[in-house]
Formats: structure tokens, sequence, C-alpha cells
């Protein structure tokens, strides 16, 4: 099933909150913006400056090492809505529509906006190291969306790993590919450019974009959504980053080879009874224990006010009403 033909993915799902009375959701505020300052700079021609090297005309809002040192801190968030021309905008929005309605819905206004925004910033944070360490490049200014958009869609892959969705190979040829493979594959690929383009200066004029702000913004976005508790383990669990001892590592098999040589009438037995199995609950008990607070607290609130375990329990509980109902018929 696709992602966005699940229930909870549909602009008029329960608790959709373009249909509430909330008003307009950040990813609906975030993408106007993206158009409103395209519009002002390419339609009306507002917003432009002159490079003082080159003569050549620039929108304004970019950030760059030296915009920063005048003390320009606003060009680190300005920078994200501003771009180079229509086909470059073109990309961006057609990214931010992909992965931005996705994490819209499964995270939320307020997860959607930081992702967004703190993406945004790691990757010009990154690309920014980059040019001033490597390439001693303080003055070129960095644009657009695209660090933020492949926040949000590493965010969603996070989240979604195993969601097939169909790829257009030169927008042309139609793939199956699942979401995580997609986002780990566009990585590695940012990851080849880069250090091409770096180190090793191979590249052509045209192909010369900011990879590193790709890499900055997908990694936050990994981050970001790992430290929210989706993927394998939660990244708060601190045996996660604690090491092994390495006596406990050697004393492990040493312990089963003494146990195994032992009689078994030596072996010590687990006098602790095993706790009892919970009876499967009914439909009705599913839905009026699970299923209907949740959908209560929906209608009232808005998805948004879904913690993300309750958010898992829906779905869980979600496709265990489906599975039983298709086995009843």
């Amino acid at each position: 099933m696709s992602l966005y033909d699940r229930d909870y993915m549909r602009e008029d799902a329960p608790g959709s909150e373009s249909r509430t009375a909330s008003g307009p959701t950040a990813f609906h505020v975030i993408l106007g913006i993206n158009i409103a300052v395209f519009v002002l700079q390419y339609v009306f021609e507002t917003g432009w400056m002159r490079d003082p090297m080159t003569g050549a005309a620039m929108p304004i809002g970019g950030v760059s090492l030296d915009e920063l040192a005048h003390g320009n801190v606003w060009t680190l968030f300005s920078y994200m809505f501003v771009h180079g021309g229509v086909g470059h905008f073109m990309l961006n929005m057609m990214l931010l529509w992909f992965a931005g309605r996705g994490v819209q819905q499964l995270f939320g206004s307020f997860h959607f906006t930081m992702i967004y925004l703190v993406s945004g910033i790691a990757g010009a944070a990154a690309e920014m190291a980059v040019n001033g360490l490597l390439e001693g490049d303080t003055s070129t200014t960095l644009i657009g969306a695209s660090a933020s958009d492949f926040g949000l869609l590493m965010a969603l892959a996070v989240r979604q790993p195993g969601e097939k969705i169909t790829a257009f190979i030169y927008f042309i040829i139609p793939i199956q590919i699942r979401l995580w493979t997609l986002a780990k594959g566009l990585f590695i690929l940012q990851l080849v450019f880069g250090l091409a383009s770096v180190l090793f200066h191979v590249l052509p004029e045209g192909m010369k974009i900011a990879y590193f702000a790709h890499l900055g913004g997908a990694a936050l976005g990994w981050f970001y959504a790992r430290s929210l508790g989706y993927g394998s383990r939660p990244m708060s669990y601190a045996s996660q980053w604690q090491p092994v001892p390495y006596q406990q590592q050697q004393r492990k098999p040493a312990m089963a080879r003494s146990t195994a040589s032992r009689p078994p009438s030596e072996l010590d037995v687990d006098t602790v009874p095993l706790p009892r199995r919970r009876p499967q609950k009914t439909l009705e008990e599913l839905m009026e224990e699970d299923v209907n607070p949740l959908l209560d607290k929906i209608s009232r609130y808005g998805k948004d006010s879904l913690t993300p375990e309750e958010q898992r329990k829906l779905e869980h509980s979600s496709n265990e009403l489906k599975r039983r109902q298709s086995g009843d018929a």
C-alpha cells in the first residue's frame, strides 16, 4: 500500500489538520513562504543585489561565512527559502511536497518545523565548514531548501523504512523502491559527488552544487527521527552508547561451557513462575480500550496531539482490526 493511500495520510481522514478549524499546517506555511519568496524575486523582481566581485545579479538572503561575520545571522534561516532559478525552485518544491507531507502527517507541525529548520542550519554549517576549511571560500553564498528537504526525507525514511514508493529514473522510467533504500542511496550519491568535488576536482561546473549541505541536512533529519524513538532502538537507551567490558565478553562463553558440562541433576532450576499470558482482546474491547480514546483525542485536538507512542499504538490497533476482519470474512 502506498504511503499516501493509508487512512491516516488522507486529507479527509479523521483528525486531518487540513480539514480542521486550526487552519493551515506547518507544511502549508513553509511551502507558502517558499512560493511567496520565489514570486517576489522572480516575478516582481524584488530582493536582488549585485555581487561586488563579479557584478552578477544574485538574490538577497543567501548565507555565507562573510555574511555571518558581518552579523547577518538571519541568513541562516532566510537562505532556506531563496532559490537560484526556476529549475532549482521546482526540484526543491517537488521534494518538499513528497517528504514534507509525510513528515507533517506522521510527526506533526512542531516536529515538521523543527526538522525543516535544524536540518537547514546543519546543512549550511556543513557546507560552509567544507568550503572554508578545504577551499578557503568564505564569500560564496548558499541558497535553497534542499538541505531541509533532505532532512525531511531522511526522517520520513526512518519512520517508514519499508514503505514502497514509485521513483522515476530520469523522470521517465518508473521503479518500485523502499523508502529507506531511496534515502540511503541518495545520501551515498551525495557523499560520492561531494568528495569528488572537493578532493579531486573532477566534476564539471554544472554539477558543482552544495553536496555537503545535503549531507548535513540528511544526517540531522536521521538523528532527529532516531532521537524520537523511531528506527531500531531509541537513542535514549544509555546501554546503546556503553561498550561491553572485555571481561564480560570473555566470561559468557566460559560460563556457558561450565554449565553445559554439568549433569542435568546439578543444573540450577529457576523457580520463578512465568507470567501468565494475557488473553487476546475481542474486537469490541480493542475498539473500546485502544482505538476509540485515540480517535476521540484526534477529533478534539487534531493528529498533532498524539504522541509517537500513541501513533504507533493506533497504527498497530488498526492493522489488528483489519487482520481480524479479513480473517472473519
